[in-house]
């Protein structure tokens, strides 16, 4: 049950942040075992002064389409998992035109009980938690 946060560029044309977005969720479904329905994405676009973005830290080559990708979930993904994550969401960036420089991505992990889906319940409370793909753990 991920929540993805893109920030990026505001001269970025609607089909490539949603090629960004679709390489996000698509990601996460292939190597989280996230079900393909559990699609919840915010975007925020920014003017140029607006992002601080350093250009080469820490050995990379960013461009002004830099974007970066923040995605909360629950925790127990291995580190494999998310490793795979990495590379399946900047392959995916990549062949949608995007340097794979300009694809930083951090993820943020935490329990059932941090979650409210709706109605005020937390998440424990109100639906049984959705494992992870044993298989894939």
């Amino acid at each position: 049950m991920p929540l993805a946060r893109l920030s990026v560029p505001a001269h970025l044309a609607p089909a490539r942040i949603r090629a960004l977005a679709d390489a996000v969720h698509e990601g996460l479904v292939e190597t989280c075992g996230v079900p393909p329905k559990d699609r919840f994405q915010l975007v925020s676009a920014y003017a140029p002064e607006m992002m601080f973005i350093d250009p080469t830290f820490p050995d990379v080559a960013r461009t002004p389409d830099a974007s970066i990708i923040e995605i909360l979930f629950l925790e127990g993904r291995t580190i494999d998992q998310k490793q795979n994550l990495f590379r399946r969401i900047a392959d995916r960036a990549v062949r949608a035109g995007f340097s794979g420089d300009d694809v930083m991505i951090v993820l943020t992990e935490n329990a059932p009980v941090d979650w409210s889906l709706g109605r005020g319940l937390a998440f424990g409370d109100y639906h049984a938690p959705v494992a992870a793909n044993p298989a894939s753990r």
